[in-house]
């Protein structure tokens, strides 16, 4: 499609907000923007296409996506001093990923953790760091407890390494960065439909309407049902999402857009299998005996409004400022995995609800300009981040009885329905007055950043962030050991972080860099775990020299990175333990390969491989306060939980003619290790290595109708995808499974 110019106003006798400096320039550039646009005596001037938001829909580039946000302003891949991967939505899309988990099997370093006691929802580590405190939505903190959902993603970035300069605490993994799709000035829409195995049922709708053309406003609406099982028996996922965003000035120098996401989540949750006690490898049963009961569920709501606005000043000088409030709920009854079958008893996973509300502003303001021969690109923002959080768990009386099992439902191992001996009934949503917790917490920070051309080619990045935090817990138990006596805590810190990196660009097609980021996760971080205990913040650093390619006049990418990452002072993240330190000093080394693109007009490739050398430098301690810290069991030279030594995974489709395209691709990682922390020798348990290979057709009619099928599983092996890190039980994938999915296109 033919890009057309685009154009802005100015105000002849606006002042100019060069003079303003920190949060103030910010408020006031945000508060004279609209006015300024709104002039009566206007200026007209053209402005680089390059940065401003095109009027043509993005992403459409196959599977090579060669610009990111993930920096906070629009980047090209190649010029950020960081391993980046990109995950489209036209790869989503030819693989059928209908959730976050699923897409981001397509990152290589990447694997996930199975919930029992501390966490729900998505739950993943990246270079053998959990990540789960990393998640974003268009570049605002998103680590409340839920599974995310992609019928309203452009593009999943993921900034490998430190991230703190960029994001505020974090972990040495990465960054998970979910894009959302947006309007553009385009009449255009696509609605699907997909039956498949195990009674899968899934509806999406993808609509773009240009509401005024004159002031550049577009709706963009996307829409999802989804209705499915599993190859695991009674297993489910229910899902609807709503997800409306309106846009005007498109491609102006004003743009402003409103949005509401809305995702509603009803599962019967699998907790998997136990472990073989003699083996230590997980227990040979069928592959769909399932340990809970047809009551079990995991409820989740989720709903974010946010106001967005993109202020162009020049070619060089963009403000964006957002504004986000959101509301998450969740609710969890389900049980633990099961080393034997049959069995007599329950074994609950602690039942338990939650509700969160954030309130975040972000400001950003870039400019591009120079200093004689010095070309500079500078960044600087401000953010405020509220959070209020409560948490409870839900009255189990009676429901620990062993002599009379207390199911509500049908046990898939053979047992019928028995009496529900509970007090206030299985699956009930009474509060224990006694677990209530709550998290109240306020961060401010203030960054700048430059990246200095002092060369032709060579450019030099500097940055530092100063984040400040304070926090309250309360918990209703006064004996509760992480809170003390009083059952009350507050933590005030005051952290900095830093990213640096040197890059070498020798010509347009290629890139070598090396780069040293840190970042600090307080001890507040998700709300949990060593409150009050006067333990210092984690600190993590990432050093890295990678390389970037351009092949085929851009077509296809290709990177590699060489990296160290270090974490020290490692919080535990299971709220149901009480251990505190997991470990005083851990590193992984790695190498990276990835690629993504064409090789020529019928090919299309998707992959990389992650090999990862993870040890346990330091043990941690085994207590929560560090008056009383006994030291954990000799782990020292360990590898890490959940990190396996290769991770790789390949996708590729080609086009056998204008109208039939077919691919296919393997996903494997290797063995793993997950035990518990406590003062006895550890009892390592093995999540076993597997190859999971994929497949797919599509066939196109006229450029408004395709179908298209898929195999996921195509050998039917079994396969481990998560594992709870303190050894309990690991979680099967699913067996092989067919989807087909037709799609109008108008």
């Amino acid at each position: 499609m033919k890009k057309r110019n685009i154009k802005k106003t100015i105000k002849n006798n606006a002042a100019k907000p060069s003079h303003l400096h920190g949060i103030g320039a910010a408020v006031a550039a945000m508060l004279m923007a609209p006015a300024v646009s709104m002039a009566q005596a206007e200026e007209t001037k053209a402005l680089n296409q390059i940065d401003v938001k095109s009027t043509y829909e993005q992403g459409a580039v196959g599977y090579n996506a060669s610009t990111t946000t993930v920096g906070k302003t629009t980047q090209a891949v190649k010029d950020i001093p960081q391993a980046i991967t990109i995950v489209p939505k036209e790869l989503i899309q030819d693989k059928n990923n209908d959730n976050l988990k699923d897409a981001l099997r397509n990152v290589a370093g990447m694997t996930f953790n199975a919930g029992e006691g501390g966490r729900i929802g998505d739950n993943m580590n990246l270079r053998g760091f959990y990540s789960f405190g990393d998640l974003y939505m268009d570049g605002i903190r998103d680590t409340a407890q839920y599974n995310r959902e992609t019928f309203n993603l452009e593009q999943i970035d993921v900034l490998r390494g430190s991230g703190s300069m960029l994001f505020g605490r974090g972990q040495a993994g990465g960054v998970i960065n979910q894009v959302s799709k947006t309007p553009f000035m385009t009449d255009k829409g696509n609605v699907s439909a997909t039956v498949g195995s195990y009674d899968y049922y899934r509806t999406t709708a993808d609509i773009n309407k240009v509401i005024d053309e004159a002031s550049s406003t577009a709706l963009r609406i996307n829409a999802m049902g989804h209705d499915a099982k599993s190859s695991r028996d009674v297993v489910s996922s229910q899902r609807e999402g709503l997800a409306p965003t309106l846009t005007w000035g498109i491609g102006t120098a004003n743009q402003i857009s409103i949005s509401h996401y809305y995702l509603k989540t009803n599962n019967v949750p699998d907790y998997g299998i136990g472990f073989n006690s003699t083996t230590r490898l997980p227990v040979e049963i069928s592959a769909k005996q399932f340990s809970g009961t047809t009551a079990d569920y995991e409820d989740n709501v989720t709903n974010m409004t946010t106001i967005a606005q993109e202020y162009t000043f020049d070619a060089n000088t963009k403000l964006n400022t957002k504004f986000r409030k959101s509301n998450y709920t969740r609710a969890l009854w389900s049980n633990k995995g099961r080393n034997s079958y049959p069995y007599t008893n329950l074994s609950l996973a602690g039942p338990r609800g939650a509700e969160e509300d954030t309130y975040v502003l972000q400001s950003d303001f870039s400019k591009k300009f120079a200093t004689g021969k010095v070309k500079h690109e500078l960044l600087m923002g401000v953010e405020y981040l509220k959070e209020n959080l409560e948490r409870w768990s839900y009255r189990t009386d009676s429901c620990s009885d062993t002599t009379n099992p207390t199911y509500t439902g049908t046990v898939v191992s053979g047992y019928s329905m028995t009496t529900d001996r509970c007090a206030f009934g299985y699956g009930n949503q009474v509060k224990n007055p006694t677990s209530l917790f709550g998290y109240k917490g306020d961060s401010y920070a203030l960054y700048i950043q430059d990246m200095v051309e002092f060369y032709p080619g060579w450019k030099l990045l500097g940055g530092i962030r100063q984040d400040w935090l304070t926090a309250n817990y309360t918990n209703a138990a006064a004996s509760n050991n992480s809170l003390g006596s009083t059952g009350k805590a507050s933590l005030d810190f005051s952290e900095k972080s830093y990213r640096s990196g040197l890059t070498y660009q020798p010509n347009e097609m290629t890139t070598y860099y090396l780069a040293w980021n840190d970042l600090f996760n307080a001890t507040a971080d998700l709300y949990q775990l060593s409150a009050g205990t006067g333990y210092p913040a984690e600190r993590s650093s990432t050093t890295e020299i990678g390389a970037k390619w351009d092949l085929y006049d851009g077509d296809l990418s290709v990177r590699t990175a060489l990296y160290r990452a270090t974490k020290e002072w490692e919080r535990n993240t299971d709220l149901e333990s009480t251990g505190s330190i997991n470990s005083m000093k851990r590193h992984t080394d790695g190498v990276e390969f990835e690629f993504a693109g064409r090789i020529n007009a019928a090919w299309e490739i998707f992959g990389g491989l992650a090999l990862m050398d993870a040890k346990i430098d330091e043990r941690g301690y085994g207590t929560r306060t560090s008056s009383t810290a006994r030291h954990h069991i000799a782990i020292d030279g360990m590898t890490p939980r959940n990190t396996p030594k290769y991770t790789y995974n390949l996708w590729a489709t080609y086009r056998v003619d204008p109208q039939l395209k077919v691919g296919g691709g393997a996903t494997a990682v290797g063995r793993r290790i997950v035990y518990g922390l406590s003062d006895s020798v550890p009892s390592v348990n093995n999540v076993p290595s597997y190859l999971r290979f994929d497949a797919m057709a599509q066939y196109d009619i006229k450029n408004e109708y395709s179908i298209k099928l898929n195999i996921q599983n195509l050998m039917n092996k079994t396969i481990y995808e998560s594992a709870y890190e303190n050894g309990g039980f690991v979680v099967p994938g699913s067996k092989r499974a067919f989807q087909l999915t037709g799609t109008y296109k108008f």
